[in-house]
Formats: structure tokens, sequence, C-alpha cells
């Protein structure tokens, strides 16, 4: 237990050391002679970090869940304007339990880019099973001068037990779709469509009342690793 908190508190402290490479959504920074290929990779982070599947454990002993996220991303093609690790504002989560597989679930992020006002929220809802769950998320991103994104993720995860470690397994699918404006004068695309296929994979512990939840989720264009807490109530 004591070396799974250093860790923990490993992964923030490093987390926070690199605030100075957070996602930056300031796409005036692009070439504009590659410009969609350049975008792109910022478009995905956000799509994915905004919709990913977080399993919550409610009961009916325990129906609100709250969770934070921190995201650290990585475009597998270098074609984006900014450098590897992508890492995305923190963002904040509650899920509430409506019946008994049914949950609800809400996101919003915890703060903004330095210089950047950024508001990203969503809505969905998980079904929930015993060893396998559903995740639907629909969601936005306002407020950067040049950029608006809308996605909708879906997820089906199942969960194993190997040699006593929990074990997160699934397949996600993210539709997004990303408007740029404020570029009247310059020949780039207004829009870029597009959607994902990612594979994914996780393991969680408990420490006390808090649950920790680290998951990746792989594919051919980018790699995201999250990393979550989140604790019951009521």
């Amino acid at each position: 237990m004591i070396m799974t908190l250093r860790y923990t508190i490993f992964i923030l402290i490093t987390l926070s050391s690199l605030k100075g490479q957070w996602l930056s959504f300031d796409l005036s920074k692009a070439d504009k002679s590659t410009f969609e290929k350049q975008v792109e990779p910022t478009i995905i982070s956000a799509a994915l970090s905004g919709g990913q599947s977080t399993l919550i454990r409610l009961t009916q002993n325990k129906r609100l869940g709250v969770a934070v996220s921190m995201y650290m991303g990585f475009d597998r093609a270098f074609s984006s304007y900014q450098s590897n690790p992508l890492l995305h504002p923190f963002m904040l989560e509650g899920q509430f339990l409506v019946t008994d597989n049914l949950a609800i679930k809400g996101k919003m992020n915890l703060i903004s880019n330095k210089g950047e006002m950024v508001n990203i929220a969503g809505y969905g809802f998980n079904y929930l099973e015993d060893s396998w769950f559903t995740s639907i998320y629909l969601g936005w991103l306002k407020g950067p001068t040049h950029l608006r994104i809308r996605y909708v993720d879906s997820a089906f995860i199942v969960k194993r037990t190997v040699a006593d470690i929990p074990i997160l397994l699934g397949l996600g699918y993210n539709n997004y779709r990303g408007s740029i404006i404020r570029f009247e004068k310059d020949d780039i695309s207004r829009s870029i469509d597009n959607s994902i296929t990612y594979l994914i994979a996780g393991t969680e512990l408990r420490i006390s009342a808090l649950d920790f939840e680290l998951q990746a989720r792989i594919n051919s264009k980018f790699f995201q690793l999250n990393f979550t807490i989140f604790r019951l109530f009521f």
C-alpha cells in the first residue's frame, strides 16, 4: 500500500512538472500547408479525454461517484504542431446510479490552459453488469479562439481478475468533428470530421476510501494514458 501511494504521488508530481507542455488550442501555431494533419491530434486528444469511460462501482448504498482524471496523450505520427506528450487539462466527472444497472454521468474540465479559456463538457450514461459495462458520452469543447469540437464516444469494457489483479479490457469508438473558425483569409480546412476505433487496457486499485484507475487507449494515430481518482458517496 505504501509503495502504491508513493507511485501515485510520483505520477501527480510528474504531471504537475509537465504543466508547461499542456495541450494548446492555439491553432495559429500550425503550419498552413499541413494544417489538417497538425491540428487533428489536438482534436483527438480533446475528444478522447471528454469521452473517457470510467468504471465507478456504484451500488444501492453508494449511488454517487465523483472522479478527477488526468490525461497524457501521444501523437504516434508526430504530425502535431506541439510536441509529445499532449497533457489535457484535468477533468471532473460525476456519476449517479438511477437503477440497478443504469448510471447517468456528466463531465467538465477543472482548469483552463494558461492564456486560453477552454470549456469542455459532456454527458452520457453507463450500463453496468457484474463483469462488464458499456459507456456512451456526448460532449463538446468551446472557448479557444480558432476551434470548436463535438464528439460522440462509445465503449464496451470487460473486467477480469488475473493473479488477484483486476484487468480492464475493451473496445471503443469515437466520432469527432472539429470546426475551424476565425481564419477567414487562410486557405485551410474549415471542418475536420473523422472517427477512430481504439483498444482499451487498464487496471484499478482501492486504497482506503479512494479508488484509482489507470487506463490506456490505443489507436494507430494516437495513444492516451488516463489516471483517475474517484470516490463513492451516499
